[in-house]
Formats: C-alpha cells, structure tokens, sequence
C-alpha cells in the first residue's frame, strides 16, 4: 500500500473494522446493512457479506459509518 493511501485511510478514519467487548459488536465503516432481524443481521463492506447470529440483536446505534449491536451474539459469519 502507498503512503499516501494509508494517511489518507488514518486521517479520514476509512478502515472497516469489527470490534467485540462485552456482548456488543461494534463495526466501523460498513458499506450496507443487508438485513436484520432479532436473531440475524447481514452488513456488507465491499464485497463481502458479514451475517451476524444470536438472539435479542438489537441495532443500539446507527450513525453514517457506524453501527453497534447488543444482544447475544453467538457468531459472526464471513461470506
């Protein structure tokens, strides 16, 4: 990666990244929120699809590039 691309992504804060503690899951930078439901939620970043499992999920916060979600997760899947 060129220099200019990496200060460009530290100063504009436009990395994806998924951030687990304490029964929450909190995901920076997504591209879409696919769909979701109290016992599944599908984000997409790019390409990919993110499905997240559990029950009681509840989308706790939504802002423009971040969400978190509460509740008991029991796995994250990557497609």
């Amino acid at each position: 990666m060129k220099i200019p691309k990496i200060l460009d992504n530290y100063l504009n804060d436009r990395k994806y990244s998924m951030i687990y503690k304490e029964g929450k899951l909190d995901i920076i930078n997504y591209t879409e929120i696919v769909s979701f439901s109290s016992t599944l939620i599908s984000i997409r970043y790019k390409d990919n699809v993110y499905h997240i499992e559990g029950s009681e999920l509840v989308i706790s916060r939504m802002m423009d590039n971040e969400i978190l979600i509460t509740g008991n997760i029991a796995s994250v899947c990557f497609m």
